[in-house]
């Protein structure tokens, strides 16, 4: 077990909420960015055709909505899958964890006392209620692991910053300054690798391990915390005076006030005699990003009015292009998807933080020049593909992930049919619904 313990890292987070405070204990995995990129990004592949290429069961995204826990809501996690098999039953298996580790390449939560089950279905639900249950046994399982809960008092910073001078406590903690991210655990396979009969039991399908991966796939999805609203004291100079220490002195440790600013430690805070909202920065609840559709244009001269980002693409209507033509496809969303954050935490900008919106591109065949885009530059060339000697036509399907810095997901599903001998004389959406938004 030491060398299980010296794998990991912990951290207290402390939450302070109206009627009570609780401190969280968040372990993570120190060296996860690389090993779970290759072996469990759900986006990847372990092979060296192109990220975008649909050729074996792949999740493209998991989206829980809404991607934090508010109170007593719960929230829906759900998969986009794509499976080049047609009509292949498939097994899925979902579970929270608070602590979750790798090891050799596979995602697992700390110990299966933690582990609480989410069902077996393609939706699952998770909530508030399940967090407190799963982290009601930590304390027993860090006692059986030979470790101990995290006290917050190695890590504490010089009395004189903090309000009052009083050191931290056991039972209280020190905030590391951010909210923490638990996991969702998933497994998606076909049915074929349990005898054709998929388990009815979350806990034995997580705990195979996906050797194939060609049809079976396991990862996890991050959620977190929503800062609560209302648990913001008026300032009370008594329980918090002015620290006698220059906070620029201080640690580093954000605390939002309740004038909805950043302040960069509770020591800075109290000089401003405001009091705490929550640690970590301010932010604004999360949301997950909407898609309003694609637009599709020609990468020359454009029928359509709006040359700039091309002509909306109904979902309903399947434009038709020529083996080897290339034309360009626009996401769209409304500004208001771009969601600002919080205050900025750098006190010399004067502008708000916002959330970068990352695109993610699919597709069986053909080829996209970026298999990833943002929302500065969205656009992407898709170059279609070709056709089989046997084949006078085929419908390919075009996936779109969107992401933001925040665990918020979200997608949309489009398709093309390619023709021999179809014209790029106009925009081929023009062509198959001339009254779609754009068309002349």
């Amino acid at each position: 077990m030491g060398n299980l313990a010296r794998s990991l890292k912990i951290v207290t987070i402390k939450h302070r909420w109206p009627g009570w405070n609780r401190t969280l204990a968040q372990l993570g995995a120190v060296a996860l960015c690389v090993a779970l990129c290759v072996a469990l990004c759900v986006a990847c592949t372990d092979d060296f055709e192109p990220a975008y290429h649909i050729s074996k069961l792949r999740v493209l995204g998991v989206a829980a909505t809404p991607p934090e826990l508010h109170g007593n809501t719960t929230s829906e996690l759900k998969l986009l899958v794509a499976d080049p098999h047609p009509n292949v039953q498939l097994c899925y298996a979902w579970a929270f964890c608070p602590y979750a580790w790798a090891k050799d390449g596979n995602f697992k939560c700390l110990d299966p006392d933690l582990q609480v089950d989410l069902g077996t279905g393609p939706t699952a639900t998770v909530g508030f209620a399940t967090l407190m249950q799963s982290l009601a046994k930590s304390s027993e399982v860090f006692k059986k692991l030979g470790m101990t809960m995290p006290t917050g008092t190695s890590s504490s910073p010089d009395l004189a910053c903090i309000p009052g001078g009083k050191p931290p406590t056991a039972s209280g903690g020190f905030s590391t300054g951010s909210l923490p991210d638990f996991y969702i655990l998933f497994e998606v396979s076909e049915a074929s690798d349990y005898g054709g009969s998929c388990p009815t039991s979350a806990a034995s399908m997580l705990s195979k391990v996906c050797d194939d991966r060609t049809s079976c796939l396991a990862g996890f999805k991050r959620i977190g915390l929503a800062p609560m609203a209302g648990s913001c004291e008026p300032y009370d100079a008594v329980k918090e005076p002015v620290c006698s220490k220059n906070p620029d002195l201080c640690p580093y440790v954000l605390e939002c006030g309740c004038d909805g600013k950043n302040y960069a430690n509770a020591c800075a805070r109290a000089a401003a005699k405001v009091g705490k909202a929550y640690d970590g920065a301010c932010r604004s609840v999360n949301t997950n990003p909407e898609l309003q559709g694609i637009a599709l244009r020609l990468p020359a001269v454009d029928v359509a009015s709006d040359v700039s980002r091309g002509v909306a693409w109904p979902e309903d209507v399947t434009p038709v292009l020529a083996p080897g033509s290339v034309v360009q496809f626009w996401p769209r969303w409304e500004d208001g998807q771009i969601q600002v954050i919080g205050p900025s935490t750098d006190p010399t900008v004067s502008e708000p933080d916002k959330e970068t919106l990352l695109f993610s591109w699919f597709s069986e065949s053909g080829d996209f020049d970026n298999s990833k885009t943002w929302h500065g530059n969205p656009a992407v060339q898709f170059t279609a593909p070709s056709l089989a000697a046997s084949e006078t036509s085929k419908t390919v399907p075009i996936w779109l992930v969107v992401r933001d810095e925040r665990n918020g997901t979200s997608w949309l599903q489009r398709s093309v049919r390619i023709e021999k001998g179809a014209s790029l004389a106009q925009n081929p959406v023009c062509k198959a619904a001339p009254t779609a938004t754009g068309c002349r």
